[in-house]
This record gives structure tokens, C-alpha cells and sequence, in this order.
């Protein structure tokens, strides 16, 4: 190795340990639970154009399955050259159907760190230049918490009945999505 490559691997050093992995593996199709446990933004430029993106990253929760268990995974890469990606994740995440508003949706994306949702993962081929793309769906928020008071509480002595809400779910037996996502373009090919 020559002496300048060598130093220019000493210089840069610092910056290749702290640097993050770069994963772009996908779990197989189908519905998963998956907390939102990173988020990013940043700007590129293409072409002289500069250009917005956010990215979330999802673990899975399945207890059931070791292997993809703990697995993470993109949940959503969203760019400034299709918005209308990142409004529907914006609206499903937030739980607000008439979000409009950009600065509004960033928000909500750089919130939902520590979400849990019910996501689902398909690949299709693109009608535009034929190549595979696999794409994740947010389709739900699950509520994860309880919310409960002193005053709801009951007494030792009086015990209440248990009551469990029943789940909308369709002739299939599949629970039903929030609200419907509409069939959007991918913009990553698979590898």
C-alpha cells in the first residue's frame, strides 16, 4: 500500500468507526408489528435540485419467530419527488386524516420514535421500468398504553366486570386497517 492511501486511512478512520451500517434488507411480504425506533431527515442534491428526505426505521416485534424477532428494517423512505408517500404515512401515523401541512408531517414523523404499528411489507414490479421494488405500508398505529386514573380505579371490595372491546375485523378474519392506503409507486429496487 502506498503512503498516501495510508494516511488518508488514518484521517478517515475516526469517521469509518463511527459511521452507521447501511442495511437495506427487507422482511419477507406480509403484515408485521414493528416499533419505530429511529428517524431521519436530511437534503440531497440531484441534478443542481435540492431535495427533502426522511427515513424511519422499524424493528420487529415477534416473539414467535427468533430469526426475525429484534430484526430491523426501512419502514419508510419518503423524498421530496413524491409527498404524496409522505402524507399518507404523515395521516396514519398522526391519526389525522386532513393533514396538509408539511411542516406538520415532518413533525409527526420525527415523533413516532417509540410507536408501535402494524405495517405490511409487499414487492411488486414497477410498470414503469419493470424492476422489483419491496415497499412497507404503515397501516395502523396500536395503542400501547392504558390510560387510567386514581378515580378509575376500583376497590379491593368491589371487584368490576372485564370488558375487552371487540376488533373491527373483516369477512377474512383479518383485522382492518385505520384507514386505507393507497397503491403508491416504490422508490427503492431491490438488490
Amino acid at each position: 500500500m502506498d503512503l498516501n492511501f495510508e494516511q488518508l486511512l488514518a484521517e478517515h478512520q475516526e469517521a469509518f468507526k463511527d459511521s452507521e451500517v447501511y442495511s437495506n434488507w427487507m422482511p419477507d411480504d406480509g403484515d408485521y408489528i414493528v416499533s419505530i425506533v429511529k428517524f431521519d431527515k436530511g437534503i440531497s442534491t440531484k441534478d443542481g435540485d435540492s431535495l427533502g428526505w426522511w427515513k424511519l426505521t422499524g424493528r420487529i416485534e415477534d416473539v414467535q419467530d427468533e430469526k426475525l424477532n429484534g430484526q430491523e428494517f426501512p419502514v419508510g423512505y419518503y423524498t421530496s419527488k413524491a409527498y404524496g408517500i409522505l402524507k399518507g404515512a404523515a395521516r396514519v401515523l398522526s391519526g389525522n386524516k386532513d393533514l396538509n401541512d408539511l411542516g406538520e408531517a415532518h413533525a409527526v414523523l420525527e415523533s413516532s420514535v417509540g410507536l408501535v404499528i402494524r405495517a405490511k411489507v409487499r414487492t411488486s414490479i414497477s410498470k414503469k421500468n419493470g424492476k422489483e421494488y419491496t415497499n412497507c405500508f404503515i397501516l395502523e398505529v396500536i395503542n400501547t398504553t392504558t390510560e387510567t386514573s386514581a378515580g378509575d380505579v376500583p376497590a379491593a371490595t368491589d371487584p368490576a366486570p372485564i370488558e375487552t372491546p371487540e376488533a373491527v375485523v373483516s369477512p377474512a378474519g383479518i383485522p382492518e386497517p385505520v384507514m386505507e392506503i393507497p397503491e403508491v409507486p416504490a422508490e427503492v429496487p431491490i438488490q
